[in-house]
């Protein structure tokens, strides 16, 4: 039976659900699959540099990855040629199902979002919409993945799934560890990623250091990303006479800011599983975060590996961030212990995951 395995990308290795297929795609190749990946974006020069490229990366025809008929067909055509096994795809493929038929080659959905966040404040016929979209998506995959434990019994429960459905996988997210040494740290507060509204709410902690900032006259906040809310929070940090922030803007040397950042600020009002918090635990830096998604107990599982805070209790985060930050002892313990805690998200337990789903699969255990 054939073990070849293809994903399929918008950009890669741009972004979150790419840099886990790394990790996956490498650790199946070195256990016997052969891997592809198709993108229609393919940027050569943003591999980990350490990375070895055993699999292979073909570049999509024109056209929507999620519905146009040209890559359908290319894809069509590349798993009937290649003898692909099955094909895997992070978001909705409109032919996922008109692709199986046409090749017999398996489909694997993996969710990289927290289920449901869509319905959230929605109205009856969104959340209709939203529901029937995900019941959809499931009766065309042959296996459906979830990053954790929460998010499974969330689609079983919603989708009224019979509890023992096995085709619902947990499929971790993984980080790779960094190679250095806790750097020497800095008074510094930091937030990596999109400056968003829907999801990320950067306007939060902008409130948040407001309260702070006084508090803590030696620390400072640097905001890394880049995104449409930008310049409406550049606006509101001088509205609120915001002292000792900077907005970094996008950069592909993010390692630089964790190296020195003491404590990880996210104030989201929904995450999947955030590899920036992950992250952030390799490189020593505290996460504070809202308790705002499923994931968030497997990430912070104890007071020992980060800050939970009720949401949206912005004055409860602060009163956290200002005790964290002058609790010197206590930070240093922390710092310690995410790291250890980051050691648990490696690329074997995630790759282990997923060829453990693929091999049932195959085996029509799913």
């Amino acid at each position: 039976m054939s073990r070849h395995i293809i994903f399929l990308h918008k950009d890669f290795p741009f972004g979150g659900a790419e840099r886990v297929t790394l990790d996956v795609a490498t650790y199946l190749c070195a256990h016997g699959y052969e891997v592809s990946v198709l993108t229609s974006h393919h940027h050569a020069d943003a591999y980990p540099k350490d990375l070895p490229r055993t699999f292979t990366v073909v570049t999509l025809p024109q056209g929507n990855i999620k519905w146009s008929l040209r890559v359908a067909r290319f894809v069509r055509d590349f798993i009937v040629e290649h003898h692909v096994a099955a094909f895997v795809s992070y978001r909705e493929l409109l032919y996922a199902r008109w692709l199986k038929r046409q090749t017999g080659a398996a489909f694997v959905f993996a969710l990289q979002s927290m289920p449901f966040y869509e319905m959230k404040e929605s109205s009856w016929f969104a959340r209709r919409f939203y529901l029937d979209k995900y019941r959809r998506v499931y009766r065309a995959a042959d296996a459906y993945g979830v990053l954790c434990d929460t998010y499974k019994q969330e689609i079983v429960r919603l989708l009224s799934l019979p509890a023992t459905s096995h085709r619902v996988c947990v499929l971790p997210n993984s980080v790779r560890q960094t190679t250095n040494t806790l750097h020497p740290k800095q008074k510094e507060f930091l937030f990596v990623g999109r400056l968003s509204r829907r999801d990320k709410r950067i306007d939060r902690l902008l409130r948040v250091w407001k309260i702070a900032q006084d508090k803590l006259p030696d620390w400072q906040l640097r905001i890394v990303g880049d995104g449409p809310e930008r310049q409406s929070l550049q606006s509101l940090a001088t509205d609120l006479h915001l002292l000792r922030i900077s907005f970094e803007g996008f950069t592909t040397d993010v390692q630089s800011y964790y190296d020195t950042a003491s404590i990880f600020c996210m104030t989201s009002s929904f995450e999947g599983w955030p590899l920036v918090i992950a992250e952030a635990q390799a490189n020593g830096v505290v996460p504070v975060l809202f308790a705002s998604f499923g994931a968030c107990q497997d990430l912070v599982s104890s007071s020992n590996e980060g800050v939970l805070i009720e949401p949206f209790d912005e004055e409860a985060y602060a009163r956290e961030l200002i005790a964290l930050a002058l609790a010197e002892g206590r930070l240093q313990r922390m710092q310690g212990m995410v790291m250890q805690k980051a050691r648990t998200y490696s690329p074997e337990r995630t790759g282990r995951a997923w060829m453990q789903m693929l091999d049932h699969m195959m085996n029509h255990e799913l």
